[in-house]
């Protein structure tokens, strides 16, 4: 962005006002042919009327019908609607609706998670009321995070920021997924370590007790599965669990803090080659399926676990 000194003039005054110090004009959005001046945070940024009118209530009802409006205030000789702070738009996020609006950078499936993220909040009913926006705002969030157990590893950039726009902007298809997430790696992030993650943003009390709370009923839940043998169909297949769940499941799950992450350790405990280890077909199907129906079964109780 760049800062350009503009005389900023009030219309309810016969005298010209003297020159405001500078106001930053936006780098893209000050087009030569706009006809409304919005101001979002400090920034300043010359629009098209019609298009915003066209599609927000908000911006349409904010904006005067004309500069002579008894205490309109104008730059360049355009109306300035400025953005009530009460509406909590941030710029950058009105820098992103407007970039979709124009097609500059729209929301296509590839648009990243914060630009996602900043139309979501810009668009919303709370903020600047794009319906059709929203919506499509919506979708492309639901569509970037698991919708079911089979979608392991749950390890994922952005969780704590999407929990938070999930349950204010009340997309519950996603909340699951993004609670486990956060829940089963809590941990991840040691800031002693300099190749770990990025620090994750901070949650809501709220949020935060239900994470842990998740996290206990998981332990609590697959401990008994994790550290109980496995059996199968036939005796010669049970005494190969017998021998092996010891080095190939629990050990391999303490290695790796599987006890606090049941999804992920069932698809591993899935993934073995157990007709190598020496299981008949029949079992190895059997098992398989087991396993998944645990997976369904974990999925199903965070629904009360959450609640």
């Amino acid at each position: 962005m760049s800062a350009l000194t503009l005389t900023v003039s009030s219309s309810s005054s016969s005298t010209t006002t003297a020159q405001q110090p500078a106001i930053r004009r936006h780098a893209r959005y000050w087009l030569d042919d706009g006809s409304l001046v919005v101001r979002a945070q400090d920034d300043f940024y010359k629009v098209h009327r019609t298009l915003l009118h066209r599609h927000s209530k908000v911006l349409a009802a904010l904006s005067p019908p004309s500069a002579s409006t008894d205490g309109g205030h104008t730059v360049d000789g355009l109306v300035v609607v400025h953005i009530p702070d009460a509406l909590e738009v941030r710029s950058a996020d009105f820098e992103a609706l407007l970039e979709h609006l124009y097609h500059d950078a729209p929301l296509d499936d590839s648009a990243p998670f914060p630009r996602v993220a900043s139309v979501l909040r810009a668009s919303a009913r709370e903020q600047l009321d794009f319906p059709a926006i929203h919506a499509l705002a919506r979708t492309k969030l639901e569509g970037m995070f698991p919708a079911g157990p089979e979608s392991a590893p749950f390890s994922m950039d952005n969780a704590e920021e999407a929990l938070t726009l999930a349950v204010k902007h009340d997309i519950p298809s996603i909340l699951k997924a993004l609670y486990y997430s956060i829940a089963t790696h809590s941990h991840d992030h040691d800031a002693d370590d300099p190749t770990a993650p990025a620090p994750r943003l901070p949650l809501s009390p709220e949020l935060s007790a239900r994470c842990d709370a998740l996290l206990d009923n998981l332990i609590a839940h697959f401990t008994p599965i994790l550290f109980t043998v496995a059996t199968a169909g036939h005796m010669a297949c049970t005494d190969v669990f017998a021998e092996k769940w010891m080095p190939l499941v629990i050990q391999r799950a303490l290695d790796k803090n599987g006890l606090c992450r049941p999804l992920e350790t069932l698809e591993e405990i899935i993934a073995i080659d157990w007709a190598a280890e020496g299981l008949c077909e029949e079992c190895v199907r059997d098992k398989r399926e087991e396993w998944r129906g645990e997976q369904r079964d974990v999925w199903a109780r965070m629904d009360g676990w959450l609640s």
